[in-house]
């Protein structure tokens, strides 16, 4: 059996077309690489926003709270005042009586 040798181009064509599979991989690598950083910087950014997102969602439900609060206190200033209103015009219908009361006392005398 006799051995026979690759011919030297073809030695150098596998060589070469190893360097370029090799070189081809370092750049998928390199992009590889930037990808899982992209990623990583994404998902950084994603938990700092559900982060900002849950602090919103925590300020509405509180200025919900401070809402319905004021629309309550509202309501009842309102009744105050109907109250107040209302002893008001009992207060000046009193006072009118009073006047007439005295009005007829000096009259009769």
């Amino acid at each position: 059996m006799a051995f026979r040798r690759p011919h030297l181009r073809q030695r150098r064509t596998c060589e070469e077309y190893k360097a370029e599979l090799e070189e081809e991989n370092y750049h998928l690598s390199s992009e590889l690489q930037a990808e899982v950083d992209s990623n990583r910087q994404n998902e950084k950014q994603i938990k700092e926003l559900e982060q900002e997102i849950a602090e919103l969602k925590s300020e509405i439900s509180s200025l919900k709270k401070q809402l319905y609060q004021a629309k309550k206190d509202i309501r009842n200033n309102e009744k105050h005042i109907s109250s107040i209103e209302s002893q008001l015009v009992d207060s000046e219908e009193q006072t009118c009586i009073i006047l007439m009361i005295i009005w007829q006392q000096l009259l009769s005398w």
